[in-house]
């Protein structure tokens, strides 16, 4: 299991930090319920708790959920949260849900400034998309951004630095992307 590096005091007053989290693995589609309704699995639920407990000890907890409203996404967070010690304030954003990643990017664009880390609980394609397309290639970590090339799977989490002031300067290419953590990397 990857170590995180201890935890900071504090934030620096120059960055922003953004957490892309996509959500847990989901029962199939059926006739039954919409897929916006499509509930986790049992084992989506597991490995939710288990990347919340890798979040619990990791450098920086966010003080900002933005989350797709759908049944997936909304328990992949609760389950996240069951191993925080304090969950963040959460907003559920209807834009996120079989969005783009300009749609992902402008609403993170509208969040307040006195948020200084954002988790954002969200869906493929546009996840995959934004993970490669926040990122800063020549400050970036080399083999996280391969991997998150190659593929953004079902609960992965990607980690990003942003160096600017407001979260109105958010833009393609400006996250130092810092990790990438796959279920497959927590059970290793």
């Amino acid at each position: 299991m990857p170590v995180p590096p201890p935890r900071a005091a504090s934030y620096d007053p120059g960055m922003k930090r953004i957490s892309l989290l996509r959500h847990a693995e989901a029962a199939d589609r059926s006739p039954a319920i919409t897929d916006r309704e499509r509930p986790l699995t049992k084992k989506g639920r597991e490995d939710s708790r288990l990347m919340g407990g890798f979040i619990a000890k990791s450098r920086y907890l966010p003080d900002l959920a933005l989350c797709s409203p759908s049944t997936r996404t909304r328990e992949t967070l609760e389950e996240v949260c069951t191993r925080l010690e304090e969950a963040p304030e959460t907003m559920f954003e209807a834009a996120i849900y079989e969005a783009t990643e300009e749609d992902i990017l402008e609403a993170v664009r509208a969040l307040p400034d006195d948020f200084d880390h954002v988790l954002v609980v969200g869906h493929n394609p546009g996840f995959h998309a934004l993970g490669v397309r926040l990122a800063d290639p020549a400050a970036s970590d080399a083999r996280a951004l391969e991997r998150i090339a190659n593929k953004f799977p079902k609960g992965a989490l990607a980690d990003y630095e942003l160096e600017i002031g407001s979260w109105r300067e958010t833009a393609f290419g400006c996250g130092r992307l810092v990790t990438f953590t796959r279920q497959k990397d927590l059970r290793q």
